[in-house]
């Protein structure tokens, strides 16, 4: 509690004349969250907007909930298009200058069987902000998406269904700290920013295939992978 305090105290040192309003919401099919947002914001300029909110799903597609995937839908995409919707249509209104920040992955840009909801809202994260770049930069509004490296983070702590592939990545995860001043830094020099060895090597690896073959490959090898054996027994059972 002491450490809490000290660094409550120093924050609130560091950001005098600064507030914070805390808004609780869920980002869930239906629920109120944008509303919740516009009245807490009401009265006061938002100019800069960091969509940062994701999780993953882990397992077969067909082996879990429609409502997990909803769900997963609604707070990886849907939640930024709504957000984002409502701050840069008060910027562009009022002649704001301002920017609109996302947190996708390297995983947008690859096939992700297993995890396919974050591999698609990640794609989605990617191509929305590139192209929502083009309508906003003329008026003053950068947009910027980062596809960091793995981060060590809780992140990891709740997935399923292990997966190889990710265990190996957490073992190369970076600080959290590291991310901050890299992503600040890229506001306003690029829309598409690859952070990190991993992101960087995945991006230039991958490359070199056509994605369709990519994905003809992947699906070609996958049935012998160790995750997917592993989970395929299972199939069918609910779990």
């Amino acid at each position: 509690m002491r450490g809490d305090s000290t660094e409550g105290d120093r924050r609130a040192r560091r950001y005098a004349g600064q507030e914070f309003v805390g808004v609780a919401a869920s980002f869930a099919p239906g629920a109120d969250y944008l509303e919740k947002i516009k009245k807490a914001t009401a009265g006061k300029t938002v100019q800069i907007v960091f969509n940062n909110a994701g999780f993953i799903v882990t397992g077969f597609f067909d082996s879990q909930p429609l409502g997990k995937h909803l769900v997963n839908m609604e707070c990886n995409a849907t939640a930024a298009v709504c957000i984002t919707h409502h701050f840069a249509s008060i910027m562009v209104k009022e002649k704001l200058k301002g920017c609109v920040v996302f947190t996708s992955s390297a995983s947008a840009y690859i096939p992700n069987p297993f995890a396919i909801m974050y591999g698609a809202t990640k794609a989605f994260m990617s191509q929305f902000a590139a192209s929502i770049a083009v309508e906003l930069q003329c008026k003053g509004i950068d947009v910027c998406v980062v596809h960091p490296s793995p981060v060590a983070s809780h992140f990891y702590n709740k997935v399923e269904h292990k997966i190889d592939s990710m265990e190996s990545f957490k073992k190369v995860a970076v600080d959290p700290a590291e991310l901050p001043r890299e992503m600040f830094a890229s506001i306003g020099r690029c829309v598409l920013r690859d952070m990190g060895a991993t992101a960087i090597g995945m991006r230039v690896g991958f490359n070199l295939l056509p994605y369709g073959a990519l994905a003809h490959i992947i699906a070609l090898v996958a049935p012998f992978l160790p995750d997917y054996k592993a989970n395929d027994k299972k199939r069918g059972m609910g779990g």
